[in-house]
């Protein structure tokens, strides 16, 4: 009978693990470039910035946070070649990314922190220096 409660716990142990491992890999999935919007976004910020390491999973959270903002008529407008569009895209990932935390420093990988927003995030300033 103490054999029978050992066995149990441990296939109730391996199916609880099971499951837990189950469940985190469905909440955690890498950010895929699989919408047409979102690889024209990513193909649009790397032809503005070829000189930049880019992380691509970051990249691919910049696409979806910008269409989450329903920004499609602008990223329209920066596909088809508008300057003006495609500069603010460029700006809106740089400061979105930790470039400017970094000191502008281009030989160090771009990451995505969080869509830059200043009537969300009015105190983060890039540009202010740290000591």
């Amino acid at each position: 009978m103490a054999i029978c409660n050992k066995r149990r716990a441990f296939l109730g142990a391996v199916a609880a693990l099971s499951l837990g491992v189950g469940i985190g890999s469905w909440f955690y999935r890498p950010r895929r470039l699989d919408d047409p919007w979102t690889r024209q976004t990513a193909a649009t910020v790397r032809r503005l910035l070829p000189y930049l390491r880019i992380d691509e999973d970051g990249l691919a959270r910049f696409c979806q946070d910008l269409l989450a903002r329903k920004q499609h008529a602008l990223l329209r407008r920066a596909s088809a070649g508008d300057a003006r569009a495609e500069a603010w895209l460029g700006q809106q990932f740089l400061l979105s990314s930790d470039f400017f935390w970094h000191g502008a420093d281009v030989a160090q990988a771009v990451g995505y922190q969080a869509y830059y927003d200043p009537y969300e995030i009015p105190c983060a300033n890039p540009f202010a220096q740290r000591e």
